[in-house]
């Protein structure tokens, strides 16, 4: 079904310009994402205008919320663990077996209480996988044969799980046993974010877009989005009723980079918080 694409007003936040900005996740009134090329994390507030930004210590490439506070991400590599957001250092809380040269790309945490994370295999060979990790800190693998896993979330009620495979060129929909349900080409999706109705928005990298599909995965909406390089896209703001999305720099597009913001006509939900059961891993908060 034909979508038409709608022209958007947007507002650029603040003066931050990433060279790939990824992950934004909205928190105590604040939005946080990463610069994965610029090895940085940002705390942006939308009220002030204002940008904080922390050097990594590792490649980040996912932030996840932790229960009781902290973070929880994905890093490039197979490791998964703690960062510290006042010195920037990343503490390993688990190593997930695999070929070494299949990083860990895109997390999150599912509104089922799981992380969700997945790999990516640049040399399209199919040799990546979608792993689901509990609170004991037991993985297991979702999806294997993967080529590049990027977006992920969750219905609202944490039943269907969403998941986009950018070499594949498909979003795909697990349902409560993680077996697929539903699947729907899309022209090399990037990060994804599921509304309060249960639709998935789903950033398009390369064609400025970003486009909203039912929760069974038929295209409902398209934005137009002034920079190619769409990465990903959250809700938050007052009553979660803004959409934030995060773009890469392209050579010549002036804003490219930025983070672009509008109300949409769309509410999101909160940012779902990974919880280590107690005596698992390190001792004491993520």
């Amino acid at each position: 079904m034909a979508v038409s694409v709608e022209d958007v007003d947007w507002s650029v936040l603040g003066e931050l310009r990433c060279e790939l900005g990824e992950s934004p996740v909205w928190d105590a009134g604040r939005l946080h994402l990463v610069d994965v090329t610029g090895h940085t994390v940002w705390t942006l507030d939308p009220i002030a205008g204002t940008a904080h930004g922390v050097t990594c210590a590792r490649r980040l490439t996912a932030l996840v919320p932790a229960a009781g506070g902290g973070w929880w991400l994905g890093v490039a590599g197979r490791d998964l663990g703690a960062f510290d957001p006042y010195d920037g250092t990343f503490r390993t809380v688990l190593s997930v077996p695999g070929p070494a040269d299949l990083a860990f790309n895109d997390a999150v945490c599912g509104r089922d209480g799981m992380l969700y994370t997945g790999s990516v295999d640049r040399g399209r060979a199919g040799r990546a996988a979608l792993h689901v990790v509990g609170a004991d800190l037991g993985h297991r693998v979702v999806a294997a044969g993967v080529g590049a896993s990027n977006g992920l979330d969750t219905s609202p009620d944490g039943t269907v799980l969403y998941h986009a495979d950018t070499f594949a060129g498909t979003v795909t929909a697990y349902g409560p046993d993680r077996r697929r349900v539903a699947s729907v080409r899309v022209d090399r999706p990037d990060g994804i974010a599921v509304d309060a109705d249960g639709g998935v928005w789903v950033a398009l990298w390369g064609s400025g877009l970003v486009r909203r599909y039912t929760a069974e995965l038929r295209p409902d909406r398209a934005l137009r989005v002034p920079a190619p390089l769409v990465s990903n896209v959250a809700f938050g703001g007052p009553a979660l009723r803004v959409m934030f999305v995060t773009t890469a720099r392209t050579a010549g597009v002036p804003g490219s980079g930025a983070v672009f913001t509008a109300d949409v006509g769309a509410r999101g939900l909160p940012a779902a918080r990974f919880a280590v059961r107690p005596g698992i891993g390190h001792e004491g908060s993520l």
